[in-house]
């Protein structure tokens, strides 16, 4: 009879040292959940950079290097032409720095939710619900981009386009005129 507290007291410390084992499995979880939150943190901010870079390097060369050639037409082609081609870049420029101003709103508050999950509690639900919130904002930049992106290309090569048939109508004319009048 003396063996059975014994044995009740082995079962407690068996079952405390398997408590303890759950416990260390559980903080490794944690641990591990935490690097994997911490990892797609980096690799979002690092993501967003690169695209604000390269967003940044389109608007500079591409606007700025159009306008300021096709500034220096103003008295060289015709007015219609000139109009037009300001028309159509200014609407494709409008409609980039439209896109990025809502872009940046909803960029403002993914970054609110990403907040939000982060200052709860860190769980293994933690980075699946991280994931969650990127690719909603993923998809819903995505749906829209495509029709801003589509439509200030289109604009913004037409512009491009009414130049360059402008010019190559002006070449053929000059080889033409040249050949016929001084052949």
């Amino acid at each position: 009879m003396s063996h059975l507290p014994f044995e009740e007291w082995s079962d407690q410390i068996a079952k405390a040292v398997q408590t303890l084992n759950e416990d260390m499995l559980a903080l490794k979880v944690n641990n591990a959940t935490e690097k994997q939150v911490e990892a797609l943190i980096q690799l979002q901010e690092k993501q967003m950079t690169n695209q604000a870079n390269y967003t940044n390097l389109i608007m500079v060369a591409g606007y700025a290097g159009y306008f300021a050639f096709w500034s220096t037409l103003v008295t060289k082609i015709p007015q219609w032409i000139f109009a037009l081609c300001g028309l159509l870049m200014t609407l494709s420029l409008t409609l980039f720095i439209t896109w990025e101003i809502i872009k940046a709103f909803w960029t403002g508050r993914y970054f609110h939710q990403v907040q939000e999950a982060l200052g709860k509690p860190r769980s293994s639900q933690t980075s699946s619900e991280l994931q969650a919130v990127g690719a909603k904002f993923n998809a819903k930049g995505r749906r829209w981009w495509i029709w801003f992106f589509a439509t200030s290309v289109i604009t913004g090569l037409s512009a491009a386009t009414v130049l360059i048939i402008y010019f190559a109508v002006e070449l053929v004319r000059t080889i033409i005129s040249t050949l016929f009048s001084g052949g």
